[in-house]
């Protein structure tokens, strides 16, 4: 009797572990097409939109996630959305005054894993021979400079996990130095490839646009079509992404910037993510081999950053994740053992880049407390609704008296002498007891005319291809600060306008690089 209980006992413990995998909200286990038998699939997929349930019924705790939404409030991060999906589910979508539903936002070098993903899809379609092709096979017209055997021994590998052995010099740490020259140069591609090697390849991880774009060139190069035809036509029409919801621009030769300046839709972003969680799979077709999920996704080199290792185009970290990370905080991370997707995407200052990823690791990994659902709990999950609310339609404010001076210059016109920033001309017009100033500004050759919020809330425009939106108030009785955002682009910033008499002193700050500059203007009447 016992050896049968020792026979029956491990079948029934495997038996319960497969029920509670097939049973399971959001998940069960099908043989995967392609590498791997053991994908765990969702019970649909969000090809058409993404399907919201509370946190409690994926397992995780409302009430962290309510902290986390509340703190960013109250510390006033400058995070424009925040999206997690546990097992398929979207189970916070919060949208942060003034970005809206809706919009698209710029991913920055979240573009890199986007990129990387057409070179994995192109290498599965027999376009490229694999990642060990050598680059200088990929361009037989152009006669490079600085050619030695290190250059030569340059492979594609050696570009999807950032160590060129190039001294491209091209990202924030060396002030844009490299990336400045590379788009004033005739032939982006060239330029890179022209410069000196510091390093043999696949040796040193050194972090560069240049090379991305490398990798975008490579790409249009080899399928012979526009990169963002061929993203749309393998990629983004699978998951469900409609053309006219990604915005991808080109450099001068017509070859898609590879490294970043993609607009889409956060809940876009996310698809990418739950690709990548599913192993390359998307409904009934493998769109990228699990095999190149993998490398992709699993340390190639260290990097000595705060998230100290990188796949291809992919950064690894040691807790378990990894993710697509860009500029002033884009993320999308995808958590396999949680079986999570989390997108942020935000507007932080330069040395807050990796701030989104604290927020992740001491928030949304404690909520994520358990593998099977948790019991409901109305007050929590009424707390997290009210905070998601909040954020999104904050109440306005009291608007305060206007001083003399608002009357004073209201719909006169200051001119700027010649400045580095080519801003020309500003006016603003007040009406006693409207909620909304009116702004009408000119620089480089955009005239923009729009509503600013003197209620403490943003007012949304679009003009000239983005979302802006601003908000003002009277500091004191001759100074007025004006708040401004481009919502679906990393901008930020103030423009403090102190009066007196004809002239005006204009304090502009960028929040994003720190930037500031000063200015006069003039009154003149002018026909």
């Amino acid at each position: 009797m016992k050896r049968l209980e020792y026979i029956y006992f491990p079948v029934i413990i495997l038996f319960l572990s497969a029920a509670f995998l097939v049973f399971h909200p959001g998940c069960s286990i099908f043989p995967g097409k392609g590498d791997d038998s053991d994908i765990l699939l969702p019970d649909y997929w969000p090809t058409s939109g993404w399907r919201a349930t509370y946190p409690e019924k994926q397992g995780m705790d409302s009430a962290y996630l309510a902290d986390l939404l509340e703190t960013i409030q109250t510390q006033n991060y400058p995070i424009r959305c925040l999206l997690v999906i546990r097992n398929g589910y979207l189970v916070v979508e919060a949208y942060f005054h003034p970005f809206q539903e809706g919009f698209w936002h710029v991913i920055h070098s979240c573009t890199k894993s986007i990129t990387s993903s057409l070179i994995g899809i192109a290498i599965h379609q027999g376009y490229i021979a694999g990642e060990d092709r050598r680059v200088l096979d990929f361009f037989p017209e152009y006669s490079v400079e600085n050619l030695d055997d290190r250059k030569e021994s340059l492979t594609l590998r050696h570009l999807l996990m950032m160590a060129s052995g190039l001294n491209t010099r091209d990202t924030a740490y060396y002030n844009w130095e490299g990336l400045t020259e590379m788009m004033a140069s005739s032939d982006w591609a060239k330029y890179v490839l022209d410069l000196p090697m510091v390093a043999p390849p696949g040796t040193r991880f050194e972090y560069s646009n240049g090379v991305s774009y490398l990798l975008a060139a490579i790409l249009q190069k080899a399928t012979n079509r526009p990169g963002l035809d061929y993203a749309h036509m393998n990629l983004f029409s699978h998951l469900g992404i409609p053309a006219s919801h990604v915005d991808w621009p080109m450099s001068p030769q017509g070859v898609v910037i590879g490294w970043g300046r993609i607009r889409m839709r956060p809940v876009d972003m996310a698809k990418l993510g739950f690709l990548y969680l599913q192993k390359g799979k998307w409904d009934t077709r493998q769109l990228l081999p699990a095999d190149w999920i993998r490398k992709a996704t699993q340390r190639q080199i260290t990097t000595n950053t705060p998230i100290d290792g990188y796949g291809y185009q992919w950064w690894v970290t040691n807790q378990g994740y990894f993710t697509a990370l860009g500029y002033a905080g884009q993320y999308i991370i995808v958590h396999p053992e949680k079986n999570l997707v989390v997108v942020f995407t935000s507007a932080f200052a330069n040395q807050d880049l990796y701030f989104p990823g604290t927020l992740y690791e001491q928030y949304i990994l404690d909520a994520a407390r358990s593998n099977a659902p948790l019991p409901e709990d109305s007050q929590k999950q009424a707390r997290l609704d009210n905070i998601i609310q909040e954020i999104s339609n904050p109440n306005p404010q009291p608007i305060p008296p206007l001083p003399e001076t608002a009357a004073a210059i209201s719909g006169k016109t200051f001119y700027f002498e010649t400045n580095s920033f080519d801003f020309k001309h500003i006016s603003l017009t007040f009406t006693p007891g409207a909620e909304e100033a009116h702004l009408n500004f000119a620089f480089r050759d955009r005239n923009l005319q729009l509503p600013v919020g003197l209620d403490n809330l943003y007012r949304v425009t679009w003009q000239h291809s983005y979302w802006r939106a601003y908000k003002g108030m009277w500091e004191n009785d001759t100074t007025f600060v004006l708040n401004y955002q481009i919502a679906d682009w990393n901008e930020r910033g103030t423009m403090r306008m102190t009066f007196t008499g004809n002239m005006v002193h204009l304090v502009f700050r960028d929040d994003i690089s720190e930037d500031q500059w000063e200015m006069i203007g003039y009154f003149e009447e002018r026909r």
